[in-house]
């Protein structure tokens, strides 16, 4: 439901002028509402490799809290929002499909596996953790 709403407010805005954001970002963001069913997706289909809560990766599974940490130090908002949607276009090529490294799967892709909601949401999810402390 809260896709549809996203989908009707771009194309509204689409109407009226404004600018569509960029395909592949999440419209999601913000909606506090869609948390807890990313923490759910989060603990069946991620948990396993990237820890429970997202806050203590293991083996080859990055810390994901960690992947728009440049963007929060850009000033400018414009930058900061274009490197955030970067970020969201890379998660989603990621979660669509999958990490290889070597002939290695290190993540399985999960296209066709997990709805674009349940992929934001997890993102969402992600993005409520604590920020981890940067590293030195």
């Amino acid at each position: 439901m809260s896709l549809t709403l996203g989908l009707l407010l771009v194309a509204f805005g689409s109407a009226l002028g404004q600018e569509q954001p960029a395909p592949g970002v999440n419209l999601l963001r913000g909606d506090s509402r869609v948390i807890e069913a990313g923490r759910q997706s989060y603990r069946q289909h991620c948990a396993e490799c990237h820890g429970e809560e997202a806050v203590n990766p293991i083996a080859e599974a990055p810390d994901l809290r960690r992947l728009d940490s440049f963007c929060r130090r850009l000033k400018d908002p414009a930058l900061q929002t274009h490197c955030r949607d970067d970020v969201d276009r890379y998660y989603l090529r990621s979660v669509n499909e999958g990490k290889v490294r070597a002939g290695v799967v290190h993540m399985p892709p999960w296209e066709g596996r997990l709805s674009p909601d349940e992929i934001w949401s997890i993102r969402n999810f992600i993005e409520s953790r604590p920020r981890p402390t940067p590293a030195r």
